[in-house]
């Protein structure tokens, strides 16, 4: 496995965690349609399958452990997500609950009361169709999915990598969701619930990450001929660049499906390079921790910019998309950058 942390990846997730605020920004004020950022939702897809790289990575920490652990194995790795989330989340949940009291004063009760499994993110584990819908902040569908697929894949991970290689669990995790899928397919008549095609998406998307673990292992052990060594950094800056291109173009939801596809593709070979260490080198150590700090916005801009939607669609401000955009963006990272360092220095005073 490549030990060292290219913060080229940080730069990737503040760059898709934009591109979410971009996607939110066009619904809210350019409604739906073939608008710029149309496809801005074309971020989670990085976002799951980072998850499943790093749960893959964590899975391979315990394959030495004895398999009774596994399950304080399993709520010490869910823990640790969720600490990681927790202190931001309560913060935006907190900054929305006012913003709804302050704008929607008649409904704020019924909100509010609606919003509770997403305060505790469990809104995607609800049995009714839509109730992430519900949730004060709707993006957190994503935490919610990524978490709840942790808490099976995670152990169920973990005891078959005791038993066979990487690649072939992940393959028992993908027939697993086929056999669920199958299975629910056959009970359920009409659609699937909503809410269970964006668990599926998040299991499969985070299995494809897992594989990408594996595959960067390989791909940082070959011996590659030079010309291929001198193609993988442009390979990855293009593959990066694929998915983000096609979330800011107008495109139809029409194009949703081969979008999402060609936006998994890539980001699978663009992690897989990148944490192979045969991608592109970034070696000045200021500009590496730069596009560090850059990452560690993505999760407040993602929590924080839904509060600021909520706000400035009940204000009375009239502005052109372009103009929302510029001051939803600038607000988001303000805050992201206030957060951060209000935290550092609580980290410091502590």
């Amino acid at each position: 496995m490549a030990k060292s942390r290219n913060n080229l990846v940080e730069l990737a997730r503040f760059i898709f965690s934009m591109l979410v605020v971009g996607y939110h920004v066009q619904m809210t004020w350019g409604g739906a349609g073939a608008h710029f950022f149309a496809g801005g939702a074309l971020a989670v897809e990085f976002f799951f399958l980072i998850s499943g790289f790093f749960m893959a990575r964590s899975i391979e920490k315990t394959v030495d452990l004895d398999v009774q652990n596994i399950t304080s194995q399993t709520k010490r790795f869910i823990w640790s997500k969720i600490k990681g989330i927790l202190p931001v989340h309560i913060v935006a949940i907190i900054l929305m609950i006012l913003v709804v009291v302050l704008t929607r004063r008649d409904e704020a009760g019924s909100l509010i009361a609606q919003g509770i499994p997403g305060m505790f993110l469990i809104q995607m584990a609800a049995v009714w169709d839509g109730s992430y819908q519900q949730a004060l902040i709707v993006p957190e569908w994503y935490l919610s999915s990524m978490l709840l697929m942790m808490l099976i894949m995670f152990p169920m991970g973990t005891w078959l990598r005791k038993r066979m290689k990487g690649p072939a669990v992940v393959s028992l995790l993908l027939v697993f969701m086929l056999v669920i899928l199958l299975l629910v397919k056959m009970v359920v008549t009409g659609g699937l619930p909503e809410n269970l095609q964006q668990d599926l998406r998040a299991w499969g998307e985070m299995c494809v990450g897992m594989f990408a673990c594996y595959f960067s292992a390989y791909l940082s052990k070959a011996n590659l001929k030079s010309g291929v060594q001198k193609l993988l950094p442009v390979l990855e800056v293009i593959l990066y660049s694929i998915p983000v291109i096609l979330g800011m173009i107008p495109l139809t939801s029409d194009a949703k499906v081969v979008t999402m596809v060609a936006s998994v593709v890539c980001v699978f070979g663009a992690i897989s390079i990148t944490f192979s260490c045969k991608g592109l080198q970034i070696r000045n150590p200021e500009l590496n921790g730069f596009f560090g700090v850059l990452g560690s916005f993505s999760l407040p801009i993602y929590l924080f910019h839904p509060v600021l939607i909520s706000l400035f669609e009940y204000l009375p401000v009239q502005l052109p998309l372009w103009g929302w955009h510029l001051v939803i963006w600038l607000l988001a990272i303000g805050s992201a950058v206030l957060y951060h360092l209000i935290s550092r220095r609580r980290s410091s005073a502590s």
